[in-house]
């Protein structure tokens, strides 16, 4: 490591500034950011105060650009995670039963919610998630997880007016 004020000296301002310009990456832009603000003359300590990033993070960024690869200075490693518990043709499977309704797929329901896809994993698939997760999946299976409404759009109206007599009587009688 450098002291401040000899860090990253094989950077130029222009490389930062072109990979600036066509960066998509969140942690890259600050990286890049950092890098481009220290070239340009600003202290760690003044980079802080411009960005609120903490002074010793900012120093990291700038010993990654001194130490690796530029490419390999921008992005992190891929880190390991937990292994699905649904395998990809399982994923697909769950997907392709969500984007059918309900009553398709054997259920009693007029809309998913997600304890209904909670339930359906769990009796196809034998994969526990919690409804957070389950929400996730079905994101990313491109499927509304929101409560179904609680009456339907073409509910007769005499039918639905019925109804509201009725609940109004018993809570009077009640």
């Amino acid at each position: 490591m450098s002291k401040d004020g000899n860090k990253i000296p094989d950077l130029s301002v222009e490389r930062v500034r072109e990979q600036l310009a066509d960066e998509r990456d969140p942690k890259a832009i600050k990286r890049l950011t950092a890098a481009r603000e220290y070239l340009a003359g600003l202290s760690p300590d003044k980079i802080e105060e411009k960005y609120g990033w903490p002074r010793q993070t900012v120093y990291n960024w700038l010993d990654r650009f001194e130490e690796r690869d530029f490419e390999d200075a921008l992005y992190d490693d891929k880190r390991p995670g937990r292994p699905p518990e649904l395998s990809d043709e399982q994923f697909q499977q769950f997907a392709e039963t969500l984007n059918q309704s309900p009553e398709e797929a054997g259920y009693d329901e007029p809309a998913w919610s997600s304890i209904l896809a909670q339930q359906h994993l769990i009796t196809e698939f034998d994969v526990a998630h919690s409804r957070h997760h389950v929400q996730r999946l079905m994101k990313e299976a491109e499927v509304s997880w929101k409560k179904p409404r609680p009456e339907p759009a073409s509910a007769d109206e005499e039918d639905l007016e019925r109804y509201d007599d009725e609940l109004k009587k018993s809570r009077e009688t009640g």
